[in-house]
């Protein structure tokens, strides 16, 4: 892959998928989402990413409502998975991506034969007929169009830059009570470099699945919780999920879930502040 547009570049999977990209010599969009308060990590993350001549920022408001190019073979990463982790989903501002970007282009991601991913939490499949309405509709207006479309569902995904809304990065950055975020998925766990890597796979390869990801590591939530001595109700049970025409795939795990997530404490110590995080 030569080119991506990573929508969310500043975002824990985004970044960390742009990072990845950028060392591999890809070309990268980074499409920032503009927030009333501006993350204090942010900084930390483009000097992460240093000078880098084929890196381009750009802020989701002016980017979402101007007339942009549609490169041929580009790769489109929606990352909407950590949106919903922060409550923030009213920065996507789904009827203007919809409309002035999706619908938009319909001819032009054909003709330039584009591959578009979102990034979407696994809860995403609890109600996907009626509460996600709008955006499974456009998918369905994509894929109707012979357009290459994938959804990856996703459990929760730690490692280095996983935000403070997750029970893992609050026990490793300072131990206190921690408080598990009803938006977390507890029920299974992937690494975010393993991760990554099964994205990039993916964006050099045809698209068009909609995949729930799964650790190939039975319990990888639960172990990392142990390890960390996380107190979790033992009886939660995984909710029902509408998986319909979803394909799962297992993501094999590259490291033992403890160095995993010493790789993620030792990358909390590296920053200045980690109470900021």
């Amino acid at each position: 892959m030569d080119r991506a547009v990573i929508v969310g570049t500043f975002e824990f999977i985004g970044f960390s998928l742009c990072k990845h990209l950028l060392e591999q010599g890809c070309e990268i969009d980074g499409i920032h989402f503009n927030k009333d308060k501006e993350d204090a990590l942010i900084n930390e993350k483009r000097l992460a990413i240093g000078r880098n001549a084929n890196f381009y920022e750009k802020n989701y408001s002016s980017w979402i409502n101007s007339k942009r190019e549609i490169i041929k073979n580009d790769a489109i990463f929606i990352d909407i998975y950590d949106l919903y982790i922060k409550n923030e989903l009213a920065s996507l501002r789904e009827k203007e991506l919809i409309e002035e970007f999706l619908l938009k282009n319909l001819s032009e991601f054909k003709d330039q034969q584009v591959k578009i991913a979102f990034l979407l939490p696994i809860q995403w499949l609890k109600d996907i007929s009626r509460t996600h309405s709008r955006l499974e509709d456009v998918i369905e207006i994509l894929r109707e169009n012979n357009i290459s479309v994938s959804c990856f569902y996703m459990p929760v995904i730690y490692g280095p830059w996983q935000p403070k809304e997750f029970s893992f990065h609050q026990a490793l950055a300072n131990g206190k009570r921690v408080r598990i975020n009803e938006r977390e998925w507890i029920h299974d766990a992937i690494f975010i470099e393993d991760l990554i890597c099964f994205l990039s796979d993916c964006a050099d390869k045809p698209l068009g699945e909609s995949c729930l990801l799964m650790s190939s590591v039975t319990g990888h939530w639960q172990k990392c919780a142990e390890y960390l001595s996380l107190a979790y109700n033992e009886d939660w049970h995984t909710p029902d999920l509408a998986k319909g025409k979803v394909i799962e795939k297992a993501i094999v795990c590259s490291v033992k879930f403890s160095e995993g997530l010493e790789k993620q404490r030792s990358h909390i110590l590296s920053i200045e502040s980690p109470d900021g995080l």
